[in-house]
């Protein structure tokens, strides 16, 4: 029983931070989001002598998460790729500085984003994000193999005709460290 305890734990530390930021595409609301995880582990821990063995745990508690939104609220993105930095120790003036580069980046990169379709921007992220499959990603968005390749093929399509903005993007975060 305590083995089962401390399983759970580690997945649910291992995997929490992915979950969160995947459910924050789907609803704008943290603490729903929050509350929906907590509900999936309990749900877990509470059906574990049911449930099947899986070949993929990221993909079962995505999928698992996506549903668990749905059903809470039927809504729109709000958020998708929110840009996240990796802590670094600089003085109050670099934050700032940086704080100001990486809002006009998120910024200029939302711009282009905003113009992909939902669906092509949920894929995108399901495939490079969370570096699902392109089954696992069918699955998710309840989608056929086939059309996932079609719709994951427009919004690569799409990004490389706007290429030139998001390389503006990338190269101004570049040169900022250099």
């Amino acid at each position: 029983m305590e083995g089962d305890q401390d399983a759970l734990a580690f997945i649910y530390s291992t995997h929490f931070h992915s979950l969160y930021r995947y459910g924050m595409k789907l609803h704008a609301d943290g603490n729903l989001v929050k509350d929906c995880i907590h509900d999936l582990f309990t749900g877990i821990w509470l059906s574990r002598e049911r449930l099947s063995v899986t070949d993929s745990i990221k993909f079962y508690l995505l999928a698992s998460l996506k549903r668990k939104i749905g059903r809470q609220q039927q809504g729109v993105f709000s958020r998708l790729f929110e840009h996240t930095e990796e802590p670094f120790t600089h003085s109050r003036e670099d934050d700032l500085i940086h704080e100001q580069a990486s809002a006009e980046r998120t910024q200029k990169l939302e711009k282009v984003m905003s113009n992909l379709p939902r669906r092509q921007r949920e894929i995108l992220y399901l495939r490079f994000y969370e570096g699902l499959d392109t089954q696992q990603t069918a699955a998710i968005m309840s989608l056929s193999v086939n059309s996932t390749y079609v719709l994951l093929s427009k919004a690569l399509n799409y990004l490389k005709k706007n290429s030139d903005q998001l390389l503006l993007v990338l190269l101004s975060s570049l040169t900022l460290y250099s």
